[in-house]
C-alpha cells in the first residue's frame, strides 16, 4: 500500500506529463488496484498542482492544534491539579492554555479523576462553587 506522499508524487508526475485527472486516476487504478486513491482525491490534488501549489504535504490547518494523546499535556494538567486541588477549571485552563472541553476530557477520560462528594462544615456564608476542583482524587488503585 502506498502512503499519501507517494500517491501525491505520482499525481504530480503525471500532471507534469500533461495527463488529465481521469487519465491519472485510470493509470493509478491499473497499477495499484483497489489501494489507489479515489477519483475525487486525484481531482483535488491535480487542481492543487494546476494552481501552483506544488508541495506534496498538507497545508497547516487553522484553529487550536490537536493534543490527543499528548502525554506531556496530560502530565501538565495532572501536575497543576495535584499542586493545588482547590483550583478552578478556569485556572487549569489558564495555566495550561487548554479549552474547557479539552481540560475536562483530560481530567475525566485520561486521568480518570472524579469529583468526590463530601459533606464538609463550611463557615457561615461560604458556598462551594461548582467550578471547584478541590475534591478531585486520583483513582483508588494508585497509592498516595
Amino acid at each position: 500500500m502506498m502512503n499519501k506522499i507517494e500517491a501525491r508524487s505520482v499525481i504530480k508526475f503525471l500532471h507534469l506529463k500533461g495527463n488529465n485527472a481521469r487519465q491519472i486516476h485510470d493509470e493509478m487504478k491499473a497499477v495499484y488496484g483497489d489501494e489507489s486513491l479515489s477519483y475525487d482525491t486525484v481531482v483535488k490534488w491535480k487542481r492543487n498542482f494546476q494552481n501552483g501549489h506544488m508541495s506534496l504535504t498538507d497545508e497547516p490547518r487553522a484553529g487550536r492544534p490537536s493534543i490527543k494523546d499528548d502525554l506531556a499535556m496530560v502530565k501538565k494538567v495532572e501536575a497543576v491539579i495535584l499542586d493545588d486541588r482547590r483550583l478552578t477549571m478556569e485556572r487549569v485552563m489558564a495555566e495550561t492554555g487548554l479549552s474547557y472541553g479539552t481540560a475536562w476530557r483530560i481530567i475525566h477520560e485520561e486521568l480518570h479523576m472524579n469529583k468526590r462528594r463530601t459533606c464538609l462544615a463550611h463557615p457561615v456564608g461560604h458556598s462551594n462553587h461548582h467550578g471547584d476542583l478541590a475534591s478531585y482524587l486520583l483513582p483508588s488503585h494508585i497509592i498516595h
